[in-house]
């Protein structure tokens, strides 16, 4: 993130920052090597760092951690007693902390090629086939020739409906009745997260106007496909 880019900051309270850094932590909680972010709190007695890994809205707590000389601590801090925040390790997270004016960029490594995205989408089949006992088609339809924020998307999009459908498999009525009902899902991108029933073809659009965060979970996407079975 450059400077210019930091003064389109809005202010946010302590509430807001914790509740952006949940999500930031769960998006780099499902990557190959997490990233989690760096959190400075300070108390009205004292202040602690470490990696942000969790936050309970239910009992108002956020657990930090850090590892030294292999000897893992573990910090549980009141959000009550918090007075200030400070974040490191988020720089490609901005736009989180934008809401909006700061657009997302994905980073160049992080976006595929429609090679590699029909290899992806190849290996997901053969997941699924395994464990809903039935092939089932993955499309990702697209009109024009997808850019690069698009391909990145549509790579996020099959983790998403991979950890959605496996839900599902593990569901013995769910798995029957989305075998009995589902030959292909087609994905696309667009302004709002829903799942259509054609004939066998279940249709998916999701949202993407404010990035992941537009994203629907894994148990509301499969509320919106159980829906139509």
């Amino acid at each position: 993130m450059d400077f210019k880019t930091m003064l389109q900051l809005p202010v946010l309270d302590t509430t807001e920052v914790i509740k952006i850094v949940q999500e930031i932590a769960d998006i780099e909680r499902k990557e190959e090597r997490p990233h989690m972010p760096k959190v400075t709190v300070s108390t009205h007695s004292d202040t602690v760092s470490g990696f942000f890994v969790n936050y309970s809205a239910a009992k108002q707590v956020i657990l930090l951690c850090d590892i030294y000389d292999r000897d893992a601590q573990f910090t549980y801090i009141n959000v009550h007693s918090i007075s200030s925040i400070s974040l490191s390790h988020i720089n490609k997270y901005g736009y989180l902390l934008s809401d909006g004016t700061v657009p997302f960029t994905p980073e160049a490594d992080d976006i595929p090629t429609l090679l590699q995205l029909k290899k992806e989408i190849k290996a997901l089949e053969l997941q699924l086939e395994a464990s809903l006992e039935k092939a089932v088609s993955i499309v990702f339809d697209y009109e024009e020739t997808p850019e690069d924020l698009d391909k990145y998307y549509a790579s996020k999009i099959l983790v998403l409906i991979k950890e959605t459908i496996s839900k599902m498999a593990a569901d013995h009525l769910a798995k029957a009745a989305f075998t009995a009902s589902i030959s292909t899902v087609y994905f696309t991108l667009g302004t709002a997260n829903t799942a259509t029933l054609e004939g066998d073809a279940l249709r998916i659009n999701i949202h993407t106007s404010k990035g992941v965060k537009s994203f629907p979970k894994a148990e509301k996407l499969q509320e919106l496909i159980e829906n139509n079975l």
